[in-house]
């Protein structure tokens, strides 16, 4: 992570997220792994 700074502050910054995996799907962020609302997310 720290690889890419930008990166890093855009999840910081930008979505208010320290954490992995932070997934950003149609402007709804899921932060963690949540297979039933990524199927939400990804459905609407």
């Amino acid at each position: 992570m720290s690889s890419d700074p930008q990166a890093v502050d855009d999840l910081v910054h930008k979505y208010n997220s320290r954490s992995t995996p932070t997934l950003i799907v149609n402007d709804e962020v899921m932060i963690g792994f949540d297979p039933e609302l990524l199927d939400q997310l990804l459905s609407r």
